[in-house]
């Protein structure tokens, strides 16, 4: 027409672009409608131009090119689209997710040149739209503003807006908003409910979208198919099939018929509790209902499918698909895909992607699959063919790409996949943030890491898991003060608090700054207040110094915490509580003990327990009586133990029999530290009761055990009866170890029965042991002993033989055995060749040595050796010990002054005036010379010449700590208690009692012969309790004529 110069009419021209507008050539309507017509009536005109737009915007669903047409029309003078275009736009960009394109839209509307009011059909699909990008706060303030605009809202738009709270956590407005509904008469309806039902179930709260279907059944709202359908659905994904089936059945009695998508979601319910048969029993009925079934359904059977890992017959799935002419689409090659890759088969998996077209899912699962596995190379080969396939990235692909990058290295690149997201269009997520934040700090990159972290709080983000991640890495980093702010600021945004960060925290102040650091953070967050966070910290913080043994730190912990007006849980009072008892800081324990009771009464667990415990430590006779009255605590077996190392084994004896009830099941090893505990406290009897105690509990007793009975028996000469426990080992099926030989070795070496001990030292050799260093000692300190210098000599070179090393008590007992035969030129060489060795010999050692000099009248020598002890460390050591003895006992002439002996006190007195050591000390002090400290007083009297007093002094100390004892004949069987090898009792109704004992030594002990006196003074002395020891050899006399 146009070649032929013909020009059309406006009716023309209307009639051509109607009809390209019928055929849908919209591109070219377009172009005719800019270029032909021009003097069409205005109405006409913008009739056509509605249809365009509308025809682009709903027929061809392309809203970006009709937005361009609205435009280009706008720019035509006297042409306006009609509102129904414009909410046409709107709505399309709403459902696209293309809400800046919409608010676009949505201000040329309501521009002053147009000024279209919109309505609630406008409102509610923005407020939608906003609700489904994840949005649901600008949806509610897109609804605000829409309110002050003088919009009246319908339920339409409540019902939008109801997703927009619940999607945001605001339960308490979704019911305001319900209330509102009601007030404003607009009665909530089934499309309503249906929407709240969803967003419960979308939150995964089931009972309130139970409760909700309730509210519609009594307000007599009547459910439609789609209705159901969102409770069939819902409660068949979080796997309630029966109730989806019941639902189903009350579907069906209400005249509503179920579609595909009904029976669809029975499957996936089924697929999901791992029930296929039943599934596919379910897909059989709806082919006989004559339901065309879809691709839908058949991936959710897939999915169920590849769950239990049976891929054959995913593939027998496929081909059926393809029989009944469904084409899988990548939806289905995506799940067969994932299923692949759950079960770490992600290289097949890639094999399948080859054949199709993948999208954004696609690689994203394949990328996710491989970094499970930690395949390098098939992230980067899948990284290439995603670049290759130019597929568009959605966010999530980005986050999942980026997590692949940090773990084959590649730090630039996936800052870069960072970087170039908004050029796509997309929006760092939270998830985006917590992947590199936690990349970098994994990869020691924390200033990278707070860069980001920088990033983040820029943003409107609100996410925990970012904080977490920073803190990790910098406690890890060892960044405690910057972790420090960071936990404070995460705080003052009221995120929750993640108790695992919270230990962190706290474990990463401790070993930076120890247990003042903690306390000061403790101060520092004070900031805080009295809420729930504070108090959480407080209490881990108690807990967790107790545990490392900061007792005092984790009383000040506490002070914080009362401080600030918290009470602190029961695990915090009793944590501290137990470790001020354990650790004997008594003054604290009573308030803090008042508070606890007061604060949680007696019948709490935790309160009876720590009483008893408190009671056990400060008198076991009260702490029976308590337990006896609350009936049901049960203590730590740490109380018996606690008893034990602070020496009071006859209480832990008490506690153990008269409540025995109240402590835990007990097994060999804690009967072993009892029995071993009474034994070396001297109550051998008491020590048998609680093995035929433990056997009747049916503890089979270890070697262990019974090395503490024969070393007890040993010790208080009961030598049959150790031997005759000996001898019964292979009838009890227990297996003697070395330190069984090596004590009665030491007993019969000590006891001067050496061909025994040499029979018993060869048994041992034979049954495979290997004897240590304290066997040969005993052997040579008892050949020596009694002047077989030549034997103990003999074992001296087998010990070096086994390539063991001579000890300081092999020294001595090889100068011992020398000093008796008179041979001290023997002595002297064994003490300079061991001395050459780096081996001196103990005090005894130099003390036989010493006298054996100066008793020939070899004051020279006697001198030096005696120079050589003083400087020695173990001697050092040991006169130390007796200068806090001296600091913390009485003197003897103190003693005998307290005890009003006047005359004796004055004799000692004036014996001390006029020694010669002590007037040139006192001289000392009197020129202004400290006193020194003991090892350099017996040093500078022995560089005076004063050896008679030196030696003096040092038998005197060695009377101390190593009292004399001869060799004893032992006279036929001790007075023990009777045993057989079980440990039976002869009075078993005796342990079903409290004993009465105690371990003041002024009460008459139960011993039956001189030799358990002895031992148990030797004990005291060698402990340092002198006083002890003297009230118990005042004994002494009575029990001789006991004995008479």
């Amino acid at each position: 027409m146009k070649s032929n110069k013909i020009t059309l009419n406006s009716h023309t021209q209307q009639i051509f672009s109607n009809a390209l507008l019928k055929q849908r050539k919209y591109d070219e309507a377009a172009h005719f409608m800019k270029t032909q017509i021009v003097d069409s009536p205005i109405s006409r005109c913008n009739w056509i131009w509605d249809s365009l737009i509308q025809g682009l915007c709903i027929n061809e669903e392309d809203p970006e090119k009709a937005f361009s047409v609205l435009r280009d029309c706008l720019g035509i003078d006297g042409i306006l689209p009609s509102s129904f275009t414009f909410c046409s736009l709107i709505h399309m960009f709403c459902s696209k997710g293309q809400m800046g394109r919409a608010i676009e839209v949505l201000e040329m509307m309501t521009d002053e040149k147009i000024n279209y009011p919109f309505d609630n059909f406008v409102c509610s699909k923005v407020i939608s739209g906003f609700v489904k990008i994840g949005k649901p706060e600008l949806a509610v303030g897109f609804y605000d503003n829409a309110i002050e605009s003088a919009l009246r809202p319908n339920v339409v738009t409540y019902t939008a807006l109801l997703s927009a709270y619940c999607r945001l956590g605001r339960i308490e407005e979704v019911h305001e908003l319900v209330s509102r509904i009601e007030n404003n008469g607009l009665g909530c309806d089934v499309v309503f409910y249906s929407c709240w039902i969803y967003e419960c179930f979308r939150e995964g709260v089931l009972g309130e979208a139970f409760r909700k279907h309730r509210e519609m059944v009594e307000k007599k709202i009547e459910l439609d198919s789609i209705s159901y359908t969102i409770l069939v659905d819902g409660f068949s994904k979080e796997g309630y099939v029966e109730k989806a089936v019941g639902f189903l059945k009350s579907m069906k009695e209400d005249g509503l018929r179920p579609n595909l998508v009904t029976y669809t979601a029975i499957m996936l319910g089924f697929c999901k509790i791992g029930k296929l048969e039943e599934a596919f029993m379910v897909l059989k009925l709806v082919e006989d209902l004559g339901i065309e079934v879809d691709e839908f359904t058949y991936a959710t059977l897939i999915d169920g499918v590849c769950r239990t890992g049976d891929f054959d017959r995913v593939f027998h799935l496929l081909d059926e698909m393809e029989k009944k002419g469904i084409h899988p689409s990548v939806v289905t090659y995506n799940t067969l895909i994932n299923g692949l890759c759950k079960a770490r088969r992600t290289s097949e998996a890639e094999e399948v992607s080859k054949g199709i077209i993948g999208d954004a899912i696609t690689y994203s699962t394949l990328l996710q699959g491989y970094i499970e596995e930690g395949n390098s190379v098939g992230i980067l080969e899948t990284k290439r063919r995603l670049e290759l396939a130019g597929v568009s990235m959605d966010v999530v692909m980005c986050n999942i790409l980026i997590k692949a990058l940090f773990m084959v290295g590649s730090f630039e690149d996936a800052l870069a996949i960072y970087k170039g997201m908004p050029e796509m269009n997309l929006a760092a997520d939270s998830f985006t943030y917590c992947t590199l934040i936690d990349g970098y700090c994994k990869s020691g990159r924390i200033e990278e890491a707070l860069e980001i972290f920088d990033d983040f709080r820029g943003t409107s983000i609100s996410s925990v898991e970012c904080y977490n991640c920073i803190l990790c890495g910098l406690c890890k980093n060892s960044m405690v003060n910057l972790a420090i702010e960071v936990f404070i600021e995460l705080n003052e945004r009221a995120l929750p608090l993640d108790v695992g960060m919270n230990m962190m925290l706290l474990k990463a102040i401790f070993e930076e700054k120890g247990a003042v650091g903690i306390v000061d953070f403790l101060c520092r967050i004070e900031i805080l207040g009295p809420n729930e966070i504070f108090d959480i910290i407080c209490n881990d913080a108690i807990c967790y110094l107790c545990k490392k043994g900061c007792t005092m730190a984790a009383f000040d912990a506490y002070v914080v915490t009362r401080k600030n007006g918290l009470v602190p849980n029961s695990r915090s009072y009793y944590s501290i509580l137990t470790v001020l008892i354990d650790d004997g800081e008594r003054w604290p324990v009573q308030p803090i003990l008042n508070s606890f009771v007061k604060n949680y009464g007696v019948i709490e667990p935790k309160v009876s327990k720590i009483l008893s415990h408190y009671l056990c430590m400060k008198n076991v006779n009260d702490a029976l009586r308590f337990l006896k009255l609350m009936g049901n605590v049960t203590l730590p077996i740490t109380v018996v133990e606690r008893l034990i190392k602070s020496g009071r084994v006859l209480d832990a004896y008490k506690l153990l029999t008269g409540a025995d009830n109240n402590l835990p099941h007990m097994d060999v090893v804690d009967y072993s530290i009892v029995v071993d505990g009474l034994c070396k406290g001297g109550h051998i009897d008491k020590a048998l009761d609680i093995c035929a105690f433990a056997r009747k509990k049916g503890i089979k007793l270890s070697v262990v055990t019974y090395n503490s009975v024969l070393n007890g028996l040993c010790r208080q000469g009961s030598f049959i009866e150790a031997f005759r426990l000996f001898d019964s080992f292979e009838k009890i099926d227990v297996v003697p170890t070395e330190i069984t030989y090596s004590t009665l070795i030491d007993t019969l070496s000590k006891e001067g029965h050496l061909l025994d001990a040499k029979k018993l030292f060869e048994r041992m050799l034979q049954n495979g042991l290997k004897p240590n260093t304290h066997v040969y000692n005993s052997l040579i300190n008892g050949y020596c002993k009694l002047g077989q210098l030549d034997e103990g000599l003999k074992l001296l070179v087998d010990l070096e033989v086994e390539n063991l090393k001579p000890d300081e008590f092999t020294v001595s007992a090889v100068i011992n055995g020398c000093c008796r035969n008179g041979d001290m030129e023997g002595a002297l060489g064994y003490f300079y060749d061991f001395k050459e060795k780096g081996v001196l010999p103990d005090f005894l050692g130099f003390m036989y040595l010493i006298r054996g000099l100066y008793s020939k009248g070899r004051m020279q020598e006697s001198q030096t050796i005696l120079k050589e002890m003083l400087q020695s460390e173990s001697v050092v050591n040991l006169l130390k010990r007796v200068e806090i003895r001296v600091e913390t006992e009485p003197k003897e002439n103190s003693i005998a002054y307290s005890k009003g002996r006047m005359q004796e006190s004055e004799t000692i007195l004036n014996e001390m005036l006029q020694s010669e050591p002590v007037v040139n000390l006192l001289e000392r002090v009197e020129i202004g010379v400290e006193t020194e400290p003991t090892a350099d007083s017996l040093a500078y009297l022995c560089e005076q010449g004063h050896i008679k007093y030196v030696v003096k002094a040092l038998e005197k100390v060695g009377s101390m700590f190593f009292p004399v004892r001869k060799p004893r004949a032992q006279k036929g069987p001790q007075k023990v208690k009777e045993t057989d090898s079980e440990f039976k009792l002869c009075n078993e109704e005796k342990m079903e009692k409290v004993v009465k004992s105690s371990d003041d030594v002024d009460e008459r002990l139960e011993l039956n012969d001189f030799d358990s006196y002895y031992n148990l003074i030797a004990s005291l002395c060698s402990r340092g309790e002198l006083l002890k020891a003297n009230k118990l050899a005042k004994l002494l006399p009575s029990f001789d004529r006991g004995c008479c």
